[in-house]
């Protein structure tokens, strides 16, 4: 069986990037706007000898002013149930900064 990895971090890190860049797609779309990706995406990807499926997840927001806010967090969590685990991405030049 395939290990599932669920991609997270915060919006506009660059999650749906290395989604498409690992699943050799352009299936989640990339936009500097931030909270373009809102649901769970999932991809299939072959690294050498290896064979594992990927979930692309929007971007959290600790109390943040997205609409959208509580389903993302939603999506984000059904994918780390699935998941055996998590890829973290984040900005290292924002840091943990909320600007």
């Amino acid at each position: 069986m395939k290990k599932i990895f669920a991609v997270v971090g915060r919006p506009n890190v660059g999650k749906s990037t290395l989604f498409n860049r690992l699943t050799e797609s352009r299936d989640a779309i990339v936009d500097e706007t931030s909270g373009v990706t809102r649901d769970r995406k999932y991809g299939d990807v072959s690294w050498g000898t290896k064979e594992f499926s990927i979930i692309d997840t929007g971007g959290f927001i600790k109390d943040g002013s997205d609409v959208f806010e509580s389903r993302i967090v939603e999506q984000i969590e059904l994918a780390l149930e699935e998941c055996d685990a998590i890829i973290f991405i984040l900005d290292a030049v924002v840091g943990n900064s909320r600007s």
